[in-house]
């Protein structure tokens, strides 16, 4: 059994921090090349948005069924555990956590090498990846409040960027508003702008670990979704106020604002912050992999080891064994290939908005198939709400590019050739056990 020990506020700060990471803080350059100042309109309104439907979906879902497979849990609640859709559900997601959050450890080992040079970037993802195994076989107490103090450090720091830089604008860089167009450009800015929010729902997959799931969830995804829309928002109408579109166009967009505008201190400043944005990404990441993989596991589709839970620190250690392998084999990735890295974030892109699409779908699907449920939380606008949802998370694949489309359909494949040959056969193991010794594991 997992312990029931976080509340509302370590709930809300490890949604936020989760986020805040290079989706946002080396993405904003690629939107700035297709949109230029057009981008900042794109975070607020299409990110905003799509931020919410997610947090209302989500929150519904996470309060009818209380479990920690996310949205797995949830398809497996309508379809039925044994229907192939609920396994390709999981597995999809599932793949996005392992590989979307884990090349946050690239990114962790990049700035790591630039604040201090004689690190090999290898070797600070490496490490960043062993501390954070650590820190999640202590407990996931202790790792939600690692969490809540970078979610803390990143609001902050965030917030007084806003401040300080209202104070440097320059309003002339908005006249050339939309350089590119509107409709098309818009369009263009969706995977950077909707994918650069994804991962907070991670909170849903901590339902089962949650003083009061009913009320706290929602409180933490809503509470996340707003601090994401008024910070990323403001965040980027202050940078197409500080730079010209065309010098935001780069790896790194904020350092160089932050250089520009109080030098080295600035540079510095910003570093810290988006250092600190890529170690909260991580942990998220690790908690919401190995909860996913552990829901399961105790469904039978993985190796009932892996739904082992550790009795004294209530963390399911061979679950978290395996994410950790995962995430060393990540950060060494770009030992390999320079490009091997991007094509594992192509991977988590297509696996989150998909998950998130059939998220939006199965709350449409629960409340027609099954009104009786008993929804703790209902999601306001119904249904406009799951369907603006399903819209932009589609828009925001298809725009993503053709590259994207076929990494996430091979893996797809993937997933139908481990359900017929192994997964089948796993969950048919696990359902000749007895029901006393299935709820024992």
């Amino acid at each position: 059994m997992l312990n029931r020990v976080l509340g509302k506020w370590l709930l809300l700060f490890t949604g936020y921090a989760t986020v805040v990471a290079s989706g946002f803080m080396i993405g904003v350059g690629g939107a700035a090349e297709v949109a230029g100042p057009l981008t900042f309109v794109s975070y607020i309104v299409f990110g905003g948005l799509a931020t919410f439907a997610t947090a209302f979906v989500f929150s519904e879902l996470a309060t009818m069924f209380p479990k920690c497979g996310g949205v797995w849990e949830y398809t497996k609640q309508a379809f039925g555990n044994d229907h192939p859709f609920s396994f390709m559900v999981g597995w999809i997601y599932w793949f996005a956590l392992l590989f979307g959050l884990n090349v946050e450890l690239v990114s962790v080992g990049i700035y790591l090498h630039e604040l201090v040079p004689a690190i090999p970037q290898w070797l600070g993802a490496l490490a960043t990846a062993l501390v954070f195994i650590i820190f999640n076989m202590v407990g996931v107490k202790l790792s939600t409040i690692v969490e809540a103090g970078f979610g803390i450090i990143l609001i902050v720091s965030s917030a007084l960027f806003i401040m300080l830089g209202l104070g440097h604008l320059d309003i002339g860089l908005y006249k050339d508003f939309a350089p590119h167009g509107t409709v098309m450009p818009i369009l263009q800015t969706l995977p950077f702008v909707v994918i650069a929010f994804c991962g907070f729902e991670v909170v849903a997959t901590l339902a089962e670990e949650s003083k009061n799931p009913s009320k706290d969830i929602p409180k933490a995804l809503i509470g996340a979704a707003t601090f994401l829309t008024v910070l990323f928002g403001g965040f980027a109408t202050i940078l197409f106020g500080l730079l010209p579109a065309s010098e935001l166009s780069t790896d790194a967009p904020l350092l160089k604002a932050g250089s520009m505008i109080f030098g080295g201190i600035g540079l510095a400043w910003l570093s810290v912050q988006s250092f600190s944005g890529s170690m909260s990404t991580v942990n998220g990441g690790v908690m919401g992999q190995t909860r996913v993989m552990y829901a399961m596991a105790r469904e039978g589709w993985f190796g009932k080891v892996f739904a082992k839970v550790d009795e004294k620190r209530g963390v399911p250690k061979a679950s978290l064994y395996f994410t950790g392998g995962s995430m060393i084999v990540v950060s060494l990735l770009p030992t390999i290939t320079e490009n091997a890295w991007v094509w594992a974030g192509f991977l988590g892109v297509f696996g989150y908005a998909l998950s998130y699409i059939v998220a939006c779908f199965l709350v449409m699907y629960l409340r027609s198939k099954r009104p009786d449920l008993k929804r703790p939380y209902k999601v306001p606008l119904y249904p406009v709400t799951p369907i603006l949802g399903i819209v932009l998370y589609l828009l925001a694949i298809i725009f993503s590019g053709i590259q994207i489309i076929i990494v996430g359909g091979i893996w797809c494949l993937v997933g139908v050739g481990y359900y017929y040959l192994f997964g089948r056969k796993s969950r048919a193991k696990h359902l000749e056990i007895s029901p006393e010794e299935r709820e024992a594991i």
